[in-house]
């Protein structure tokens, strides 16, 4: 601590009061054009927070906005978990973070291109929350894309209303039966939708606060995003309602604003709505908004934000088997866009849930004693209301549900598996599906998935010889299974990581098919840590010759 103090005293910072636990200092941070009065604020010598740094005054010949400077001065000099701070030398420790700071404000101040940059690649930090007033949030749900005119609702409990936009009535009301919400109310609101193809610029004496500083702004940096919100304010449409609400979709995202409309005004030139813009461009300086912060919540944006390749959007995928290894794949087939758009999730079980299944399964007590298949439905549903689950609490009929973009064969049960296996093989190939296998081995020392799309590869009875042994094709296990009997029902006990691998592992096989349209390696092997097995490498396996399966139907 004393080598700390020493520091700041020779940096030519002095204490000031303490702030409850909170050790606070002044001084100057230096830069290009000179230094600024700063704030240096610690809580954690731990230093797993950073220092805040406050800028007490605006640094010389700089624009009113300035990318990670909100408004009242707090300074984003370093990203959380960029760097990690020595708290064995807490000299050291602030040193690099004033360092730090001092750089990243001589770049600010004096490279603008880098401004731009930096305000362009952070949009939403900067009109979200970085400045006063703050924006008012809405919910943003699907809209079509070429919609220019969206409805309006209000959401949420008795008090605590918030307004959500969207061009799917059943996507909102989605969203309160999930929430637990009374149904979404119309409200008299209609927002306009303005698309642009540029990045919005970092504005001049910035982030607007009235009607002129919007236009101006807009039309700097797109004049054709400008022009549309003329031909807005150029037709009656608008006048029919006391507020005026925008939303821009820009390569930065969603934002907007809302402009409330003078009562009389708005009525007298609902006739010559020209008039009334001109009568808004007359007192654009004086006309207050609200900055509008859009959070989306439409599916293609849930389910779609963190992936690099397609989603299952469209797709209609069949999973057979909604037990341990079932529970957790559906819901990562969900996360993947499953069942949206005009695709489809269906999901097949016979079983209810026990109380011998609750330790390693996805659903607990709330769906005890309920099919499987039913219960995963209604669970996917409440997480993820725009998807579309179609559950069926029976036994599967291969030839039944044998149709789609993918079936999915997670029962672990080798009798079935060969059973649809066959069921697959006698169809026409033109309508054959892809068909994904995925099973533990032992008490979940291993895992293994197969993929069967082409008659180039091995089918699932490929992976037993032909030689009236039916050995394993590749022996794995080195021991003998650990096996339990309840009443007459045997069982193989494993861990909970087990089926939640062997989900991911079919996930994974999915992931490259939607990468590449090749799930390649079509056979897949995974161990866990410090098991016994042998090794078995994952590959795209050849037909097994003589195979009784694929070789007599090829």
């Amino acid at each position: 601590m004393g080598a700390a103090l020493r520091l700041l005293r020779d940096r030519g910072f002095t204490d000031l009061p303490r702030k409850g636990a909170t050790r606070r200092f002044e001084g100057p941070l230096p830069y290009a054009r000179g230094s600024v009065r700063i704030r240096l604020e610690i809580d954690d010598w731990d230093f797993v927070e950073y220092p805040r740094i406050v800028l007490l005054e605006a640094p010389e010949d700089t624009p009113a906005l300035l990318p990670h400077i909100n408004a009242i001065g707090g300074f984003c000099y370093l990203a959380a978990g960029l760097a990690i701070l020595d708290r064995y030398h807490p000299d050291h420790a602030l040193a690099q973070c004033l360092d730090k700071a001092a750089e990243e404000l001589n770049r600010l101040a004096t490279d603008p291109q880098y401004r731009q940059g930096e305000f362009q690649s952070e949009f939403g930090a900067s009109w979200n929350i970085g400045q006063i007033p703050m924006p008012w949030p809405i919910l943003l749900g699907s809209i079509e894309s070429q919609g220019r005119q969206v409805q309006g609702w209000l959401v949420g409990d008795a008090g605590q209303r918030s307004l959500a936009i969207g061009g799917k009535a059943e996507e909102i009301e989605g969203l309160c039966r999930a929430r637990g919400w009374p149904a979404p109310a119309t409200s008299a609101s209609t927002c306009w939708i303005v698309r642009s193809d540029a990045m919005p610029t970092l504005p001049k004496t910035g982030l607007p606060r009235h009607l002129g500083e919007m236009f101006s702004w807009i039309r700097s940096w797109d004049r054709h995003a400008y022009g549309e919100i003329q031909r807005v304010l150029g037709e009656r449409a608008y006048l029919a309602e006391p507020n005026l609400i925008v939303l821009l979709h820009t390569p930065a995202g969603w934002f907007g604003f809302m402009l409330e409309l003078d009562e009389v005004k708005r009525k007298y030139y609902r006739r010559k709505p020209t008039f009334m813009r001109q009568s808004l461009h007359r007192q654009a300086d004086t006309l207050a908004i609200q900055r509008l912060a859009a959070e989306e919540i439409s599916s293609d944006f849930v389910h779609s934000r963190n992936l690099t390749y397609p989603s299952l959007k469209n797709r209609k995928i069949t999973v057979i088997g909604c037990g341990a290894i079932g529970g957790y794949l559906v819901q990562a087939l969900a996360k993947l866009g499953a069942g949206t758009g005009s695709g489809e999730l269906v999901v097949v079980d016979p079983d209810l849930l026990g109380a011998e299944n609750l330790g390693r399964h996805l659903l607990g007590f709330e769906s005890f004693q309920l099919p499987k298949a039913q219960a995963l439905k209604q669970l996917l549903q409440h997480q993820f209301p725009s998807s579309r689950v179609t559950a069926h609490p029976r036994s599967a009929y291969p030839l039944a549900d044998l149709k789609g973009d993918l079936v999915i064969d997670a029962t672990g049960e080798e009798a079935f598996s060969e059973a649809i296996n066959f069921q697959r093989l006698s169809l026409p190939e033109d309508i054959r599906p892809p068909l994904l296998h995925v099973w533990l081995l032992g008490n979940g020392q291993c895992i293994q998935s197969l993929w069967q799309d082409t008659a180039k590869f091995a089918c699932f009875r490929c992976l037993r010889r032909n030689d009236g042994t039916r050995a394993p094709r590749f022996e794995v296990l080195r021991e003998q299974d650990q096996v339990k009997i309840l009443g007459c029902h045997a069982f193989t006990p494993y861990a909970v990581s087990a089926p939640m691998s062997a989900a991911a592992l079919a996930v994974d096989s999915i992931i490259d098919w939607l990468k590449s349209g090749a799930p390649s390696p079509r056979f897949r092997t995974r161990y866990a840590e410090n098991h016994t097995s042998r090794q078995v490498k994952s590959q795209d396996l050849q037909p097994l010759a003589g195979c009784p399966a694929c070789q007599a139907q090829s």
